[in-house]
C-alpha cells in the first residue's frame, strides 16, 4: 500500500519541492494541509484505540483492565505522535520526496499504527466470538471490530487521493451505525451480561407494553426464576463452572419462553425474568417442573458439576393502572412478595432442604454450621470439617439413569445420618455431602460408614477432614481444606478418608508451582516423555512402547503424572503437554530411522480435554507431516472416560484418526463403571484392559474369569487386546493363555527415560514392524473357544478343545508357537514331553506329511480342512485353518485343533 501511495502524484502536497511555492500554495499552506492529513490519522489512532479498549472491557480479557496496561497500550500511538511532530517541525522533507511526494516513512508513520490498532481490535473480537455462547454477542464483536479497519482504509483513500471527501462520510456513518446498531445490541446483550444469551430488560419493558397495546394482559403471566446454590457452585467447582451453569439455566428459561410463546431475559445475577401465555396457575405449576426436568437434561448432556436447582414464582399481568414503569415495578414487589410468604413448612423445605436425599443443604450449612463449630470449641471438644465424595458419580448416572443415581444418594445419606447424627450433615453438591461434626473417633466411623456404603450399594465413597481449630477461621476456607484433603487421594482407592496436614499443604503448593512453572518447563524442557515397553504374548517380543510424561523438575526431581496432570485438565492446558510429548517422541522417531535403526510403534495419550479445546487431530496430523513419519508408528490412546464428554465431536476425531492410518485403542477399560456399548458405539482398534483386573490375581477365584471374558468378548467383537500392570509370571503366562494379544507392566519394563530406552531397543528382542500385522492377525484367534467357528457364533464357556498355532516358513520346519493347556496335557498323557515336542513332530514323517498337507489346503481356500489321523490305535480328527501370511520373513501360520473320536 505505502509503496504504491509514493509512487502517485498527491494533490494535497502539490509543488515542486518544500519551501518553495507551487500553484500559489506557499510553505504555509503546505505545512497546514501536512497537519490536517496528519491530524485525520490522529483520528484513526484515536478511533481504533477506542474501539480495542471498548472490546477488552466487554470481553473482560484483562489486557487493559489497569493504568500500567493501558499506558502501555497507548505508548506505541503516543511515541509515533510524538516522532511525526517532530520529524514536522525539524526536517518536513524526509516525509515529502524532492518531486513532493510523500515518502515510504510518511506512509507507515500515517497508517502502521492505526492499522496495529485495528488488527488489535480484530483479535480481540475473535477471541471473544470463540468464548461467547451467543449469536448475537458475537455478531456484536465482529461488526465493533470492523469500523476501525474501514476508516482505516477510506482515510487513507481520503488522505492520498483528496478528490474526495471518503473519510468524512464513513465517519458519519460509523457515528450513526454506533448509535442505531450497536447501542441497542449492547442494551439487549452485551450490557447485561453475556452468559445469559437472552434480551435485556429494555426489551422487556417493549414487550410488556406491546401486550398491554393489545389488551391481552390477562392472558400472560410474569415468572420470575431464581436459581439456588450459585455461591456454593463458585465456592467449590470455580467461577467457570458456575457460569457455565448459569448459561444452561439460562437457556432452558430462554427455551420456556419461546415455547410458550412469550419473552425472557436475565434480570441479573441468579435470576431471570420472563413473560409467557398460561392459562392458569395449574399450567403454570405444571411448567415450572418441565423447566426443572429441562435444566436437569442440559446438565447431564453439557457435563456439568451440578443441577442447579430452581425456585420459580409467577403472577398474572395486571395491566389495568399506572403506566408501565409502575405496573411492572408492582409485578416485581408481588413476585418477591410471593416467595417470601411461601408456606411456613414448604418455603423451609425449599430452602433448607435438599429434596433428594431429605438432608439440609448448602443453605443450612451456611447458616448454622460456623456456629456449631464455634461451640463445639468452647467445650473444649476438637470439631472436623468434612467433605465426602461418592466415587465415579457421574459414571453411575450415565450407566443406570439419574433415577437410580437419585435412589443411591439417598440411600448414602440415610448411612451417613446413622454414623453422624449429632453433627451438621448436608448434601452439599451433586455427588458431595459436607459434615460438620466432633464425632471423637471420625476416621473410624468414617471408615465404617463406607464400608457399609460399599456393602449394601454398588458405589464407594471417600472423604476429606479438615481439624478446625480456630474459631476466627472462615467457613468455606474450613471447607476448602477439607476439598484439597479429598483431592489428595485422588486415584488411591485404598484409602477412605484424609485428614489435611502439613503433606497435603506441600502437595497444593506444589499444584501452584505447577501451574506457575508450566510453561516454563515445556521451553526448558523439563517435560520429557518416559517409556513402558509393550510385549507380544505370542512371541515375547517387544512390540511396542507407551510414552508416559513425566516432569523432570530441578526442585522437585521426577514427577509422575498424578502429580500435573489433573491440575492441567482443571486448567484446560493438558493439550499443549500432550502435543509437547507428540512432539517429543515423533522427533525420537524419526532420528531413529535417520540413524537407519529398528523403530516401534509407540503409544501417546490424549485427555477428554484436548477434544475440547482445540482439533485435537489436526495439531497431532500437523506434528506428523512435519516429520513426515507413517500414522501406523503412532497410537492413539483415548480413556475410556472420554466417550461420555463430547460423543458426536469423539465420533469424528475416531474417523479423522483412521482416515489418516492411526489406530485409535480404548484405554483403561474396566478402571470405572464401564459401559460396554461403548465398544460397539465407537470404532476402537484395540482394548487396553485396565491393571484393576490383575489386583489381587492370585487371591481372588473370579478374577481370572472376568479377564477371561473380557478377551473373548473383545476378539468377538474385532478388537485387538493389551493388559496393563503386569507384574509377575503368573500373570503373563495366564494373559497369553487365554489369548491376550499384548502385555505391559513391572515385569517387562517399568517407565525409562529415553537414553534407557534406546539402550532397552538395543539389547531387547524386537518385533519387525514389517511383522506386525501379521502377528496382529494371528493373535486375533480367540483361544478360550473353539477357532474353526464364526468369530461372534455361540460358543460354550471354558471349552477344553487342544488349540495351537503352528508356523512354517520356506523350510518347510513347523513351529508349534503356542500350545494352550487342553493341548498340552494331551501331549503329556500320550507320554510325550512338551518342551521337545516341536523337534518330534518334524521327526515324525506320517504325521507331519499330514500337517503339511492340510497346511496347503487350508491355503488354498477359506475356512477349515480337517483330515482323520491314526494315532496309536486311536482316530483324531485334526482341523486346520490358514490365519496369514508374513511377507518379510516368507512364513504362514496355522490355528490347529485336534479332538478324539469315538469308536
Amino acid at each position: 500500500m505505502a509503496g504504491g501511495i509514493a509512487g502517485q502524484r498527491n494533490p494535497l502536497f502539490f509543488g515542486r519541492r518544500p519551501g518553495q511555492a507551487a500553484n500559489g500554495r506557499g510553505p504555509a499552506s503546505q505545512a497546514g494541509l501536512l497537519f490536517t492529513g496528519t491530524y485525520k490519522l490522529w483520528m484513526l489512532d484515536f478511533v481504533s484505540l477506542a474501539v480495542f479498549f471498548y472490546i477488552d472491557q466487554c470481553g473482560e480479557f484483562s489486557l487493559a483492565d489497569s493504568r500500567p496496561k493501558q499506558m502501555l497500550v497507548c505508548s506505541v500511538s503516543f511515541l509515533n505522535s510524538v516522532f511525526e511532530l517532530l520529524v514536522l517541525l525539524i526536517n518536513p522533507g524526509w516525509l515529502l520526496t524532492d518531486q513532493l511526494q510523500p515518502t515510504l516513512l510518511y506512509n507507515l508513520l500515517l497508517l502502521l499504527v492505526p492499522l496495529l490498532y485495528s488488527l488489535a481490535a480484530i483479535g480481540l473480537a475473535i477471541n471473544g466470538i470463540r468464548q461467547s455462547p451467543s449469536k448475537n454477542i458475537r455478531q456484536f464483536y465482529l461488526t465493533t471490530a470492523s469500523w476501525p479497519m474501514l476508516l482505516v482504509i477510506f482515510g487513507g483513500l481520503d488522505i492520498y487521493v483528496g478528490t474526495f471527501p471518503f473519510y468524512a462520510y464513513v465517519a458519519t456513518a460509523c457515528l450513526l451505525f454506533l448509535a442505531v446498531y450497536q447501542f441497542r445490541t449492547l442494551v439487549d446483550t452485551v450490557s447485561l451480561g453475556s452468559l445469559s444469551n437472552i434480551k435485556g430488560r429494555e426489551k422487556l419493558k417493549s414487550y410488556l407494553k406491546s401486550i398491554q397495546w393489545r389488551g391481552a394482559s390477562s392472558d400472560y403471566y410474569l415468572v420470575l426464576v431464581d436459581m439456588n446454590g450459585l455461591r456454593s457452585i463458585n465456592d467449590i467447582y470455580g467461577r467457570s463452572e458456575g457460569d457455565q451453569v448459569l448459561f444452561a439455566v439460562s437457556q432452558a428459561v430462554g427455551q420456556l419462553a419461546e415455547k410458550m410463546h412469550g419473552f425472557s431475559c436475565h434480570y441479573g445475577g441468579d435470576e431471570f425474568l420472563a413473560v409467557v401465555k398460561l392459562a392458569d396457575d395449574a399450567e403454570a405449576k405444571r411448567v415450572f417442573d418441565d423447566l426443572q426436568e429441562e435444566v436437569k437434561h442440559m446438565a447431564s448432556i453439557q457435563g456439568l458439576p451440578v443441577v442447579p436447582q430452581l425456585v420459580t414464582s409467577a403472577v398474572r399481568l395486571d395491566m389495568a393502572e399506572g403506566d408501565l414503569t409502575a405496573q411492572l415495578r408492582i409485578a416485581e414487589e408481588k413476585i418477591y412478595h410471593q416467595k417470601r410468604d411461601l408456606d411456613g413448612e414448604m418455603r423451609e423445605n425449599n430452602f433448607f432442604v435438599d429434596k433428594v436425599t431429605g438432608l439440609p443443604n448448602t443453605n443450612y450449612f451456611h447458616s448454622f454450621a460456623s456456629s456449631y463449630l464455634k461451640s463445639c470449641l468452647e467445650k473444649g471438644d476438637q470439631p472436623a470439617v468434612v467433605l465426602i465424595n461418592i466415587s465415579n458419580m457421574q459414571a453411575y448416572n450415565n450407566r443406570y439413569g439419574f433415577e437410580k443415581g437419585d435412589q443411591l444418594l439417598s440411600r448414602i445419606a440415610q448411612i451417613l445420618q446413622k454414623f453422624f447424627a449429632d453433627g451438621v450433615l448436608v448434601r452439599f453438591a451433586e455427588d458431595n455431602f459436607l459434615l460438620a461434626t466432633d464425632a471423637p473417633d471420625l476416621l473410624k466411623s468414617l471408615e465404617e460408614a463406607a464400608a457399609e456404603v460399599n456393602k449394601v450399594t454398588d458405589a464407594s465413597i471417600r472423604a476429606g477432614v479438615y481439624r478446625y481449630k480456630d474459631a476466627s477461621e472462615g467457613l468455606m476456607t474450613a471447607v476448602d481444606k477439607a476439598k484439597r484433603a479429598l483431592r489428595y487421594l485422588n486415584n488411591n482407592r485404598a484409602v477412605v478418608c484424609q485428614v489435611y496436614n502439613q503433606e497435603v499443604k506441600q502437595e497444593f503448593e506444589r499444584r501452584g508451582y505447577v501451574l506457575e512453572n508450566f510453561q516454563k518447563a515445556l521451553d526448558e524442557g523439563w517435560i520429557r516423555p518416559y517409556f513402558q515397553l509393550e510385549s507380544r504374548s505370542l512371541t515375547g517380543r517387544i512390540c511396542g512402547a507407551e510414552a508416559l510424561a513425566r516432569w523432570v523438575d530441578p526442585k522437585y526431581g521426577v514427577l509422575g503424572p498424578g502429580f500435573f496432570i489433573e491440575v492441567l485438565e482443571e486448567a484446560h492446558l493438558v493439550h499443549k503437554l500432550d502435543l509437547a510429548i507428540i512432539r517429543q517422541v515423533c522427533a525420537m522417531l524419526a532420528r531413529r530411522r535417520e540413524e537407519q535403526q529398528p523403530l516401534v510403534p509407540i503409544s501417546v495419550n490424549l485427555s477428554r480435554v484436548d477434544f475440547q479445546v482445540c482439533n485435537i487431530y489436526a495439531e497431532i496430523e500437523k506434528i506428523r507431516r512435519y516429520f513426515n513419519l507413517p500414522a501406523s508408528l503412532l497410537k492413539i490412546e483415548i480413556l475410556e472416560s472420554t466417550v461420555t464428554s463430547k460423543p458426536q465431536e469423539l465420533r469424528q476425531a475416531i474417523a479423522n484418526f483412521h482416515a489418516s492410518g492411526y489406530e485409535v485403542w480404548m484405554d483403561d477399560f474396566g478402571s470405572g463403571y464401564s459401559n460396554f456399548n461403548n465398544l460397539d458405539e465407537y470404532d476402537f482398534d484395540l482394548l487396553k484392559i485396565d491393571m484393576v483386573f490383575l489386583r489381587d490375581f492370585g487371591s481372588r477365584s473370579k478374577a481370572k474369569t472376568l479377564i477371561s471374558i473380557v478377551v473373548d468378548m473383545a476378539k468377538k467383537l474385532g478388537l485387538h487386546t493389551l493388559c496393563e500392570g503386569v507384574e509377575t509370571q503368573e500373570q503373563a503366562d495366564f494373559l497369553r493363555e487365554i489369548g491376550c494379544e499384548r502385555q505391559q507392566g513391572y515385569l517387562f519394563s517399568k517407565p525409562i527415560s529415553e537414553e534407557e530406552f534406546l539402550v532397552k531397543l538395543a539389547a531387547g528382542k524386537l518385533e519387525d514392524p514389517a511383522s506386525n500385522s501379521y502377528y496382529d492377525k494371528v493373535s486375533q484367534v480367540n483361544v478360550l473357544f473353539d477357532p474353526m467357528i464364526d468369530r461372534g457364533s455361540q460358543q460354550t464357556v471354558g471349552i477344553k478343545l487342544p488349540i495351537c498355532i503352528l508356523e512354517k516358513g520356506e523350510d518347510a520346519f513347523v513351529r508349534f508357537s503356542f500350545m494352550n493347556e487342553s493341548y498340552r496335557q494331551t501331549l503329556r498323557d500320550v507320554g510325550y514331553k512338551v518342551d521337545g515336542w516341536e523337534a518330534e513332530a518334524n521327526q515324525e514323517y506320517p504325521f507331519k506329511q499330514v500337517i503339511l498337507e492340510l497346511m496347503g489346503e487350508s491355503r488354498q481356500k477359506p475356512g477349515p480342512v480337517s483330515r482323520i489321523y491314526d494315532f496309536r490305535g486311536k482316530q483324531y480328527l485334526l482341523e486346520v485353518r490358514y490365519l496369514a501370511h508374513d511377507q518379510k520373513s516368507q512364513r504362514d501360520a496355522f490355528v490347529y485343533t485336534f479332538e478324539g473320536l469315538a469308536k
